[in-house]
């Protein structure tokens, strides 16, 4: 069987806006599998970017990809699981009785159709994550973003992290620091004896300031591993 990895839409604008868009085809070469967007996302990243003149550039990139078959788009979306769980998740919080709408069809398509595949998903998306591996967690962070009061279905919401808690999420960080591991990023290292450290600083940082979701601390951490001996 073909393995397979999906990406949501996050993920790709980080690297392309990082400008690091270019370890994919080696990264799916080191896969030895297939790369896949769903629909949605493909409706994020190329169809309304590309009647946008500010983002279309970024958009013929995502199409580029797809064209050379790094990335092939994924038409068994289950739309009824999908929905069922959007309307799970946006029916576990409320606000003075009134439910909050936290999760869109884009990224619950694209960990549904992994969970379909038995299949790992690149994800940034902070709240969907939240939700999925601390429900409890996420009432804290809503009352913190509303700044009110609110009030949590907990069973509606174990029950929607349970649906997905055997898909393993990967954050575009993290594929970024699987990439460095696998010598992909090698002809960037400067010289010099902090060489390693300079660039895994710059390939971090771009990350974060490309929109990954990933705390200084986090960005030390990994540095720190990646660099023992």
């Amino acid at each position: 069987m073909t393995k397979k990895m999906f990406f949501d839409a996050g993920p790709l604008i980080t690297l392309i806006m990082s400008r690091q868009i270019d370890l994919l085809p080696a990264l799916k070469k080191k896969f030895n599998g297939e790369f896949y967007i769903t629909p949605a996302v493909h409706l994020e990243l190329v169809e309304r970017p590309l009647s946008i003149r500010r983002f279309s550039l970024e958009a013929l990139e995502v199409e580029k990809l797809i064209r050379e078959g790094v990335l092939n788009v994924y038409e068994l979306v289950p739309s009824g699981k999908v929905n069922e769980l959007i309307n799970l998740a946006n029916h576990s919080f409320f606000i003075n009785g009134k439910s909050l709408d936290i999760l869109q069809s884009g990224e619950m398509e694209s960990i549904v159709s992994a969970l379909q595949e038995d299949s790992p998903i690149v994800m940034d998306e902070r709240t969907l994550r939240l939700l999925i591996e601390n429900p409890t967690e996420m009432k804290s962070l809503l009352e913190k973003r509303f700044q009110k009061n609110v009030d949590c279905d907990i069973e509606k919401a174990k029950a929607f992290s349970k649906s997905l808690q055997e898909v393993p999420i990967i954050r575009s960080i993290e594929l970024i620091a699987v990439s460095y591991r696998l010598g992909l990023l090698n002809n960037y290292i400067p010289e010099g004896k902090d060489g390693q450290s300079v660039l895994l600083d710059s390939l971090f940082w771009a990350a974060k300031y490309g929109g990954c979701a990933v705390t200084q601390d986090e960005i030390e951490e990994m540095k720190k591993e990646l660099l023992k001996k």
